[in-house]
């Protein structure tokens, strides 16, 4: 799996959006996700900058994620605050029935904040 988070969405009602998109190499074998990831940490240079306060959006909607299904998800961060730098963000992604075991990682500048929330699983870059 890759994953890569960017800022490609314009900022909205007092939020900045960052999206983080996956893409999974031939040879692995597709699966169904669902929800927002939980235990999203963020990181700075290696240093722990905070996480995310909880998620928005349906958390049932199961979407196929595989080689040629690319999904993301979107964090939403409060630009209300003072932002503290991060460039990566650590997470685990759900299952229809529960979370998948591991923790994944995305690597992109982005400014985190108190208020942060994580959108759910969709599909699509």
């Amino acid at each position: 799996m890759i994953a890569r988070q960017r800022a490609c969405i314009p900022p909205a009602r007092g939020h900045r959006h960052y999206r983080v998109t996956l893409t999974a190499p031939r040879g692995y074998e597709p699966c169904r996700l669902a929800g927002s990831s939980t235990g999203v940490r963020f990181w700075n240079h290696g240093s722990g900058v905070g996480g995310a306060r909880g998620h928005y959006g349906n958390q049932k909607r199961a979407v196929t994620f595989g080689p040629g299904h690319p999904v993301h998800f979107d964090i939403q961060v409060p630009s209300s605050r003072a932002g503290t730098s991060a460039d990566e963000a650590s997470f685990t992604l759900q299952a229809p029935d529960g979370e998948i075991l591991g923790t994944s990682f995305a690597e992109g500048k982005l400014r985190t904040a108190p208020g942060t929330l994580i959108g759910r699983i969709q599909r699509g870059a």
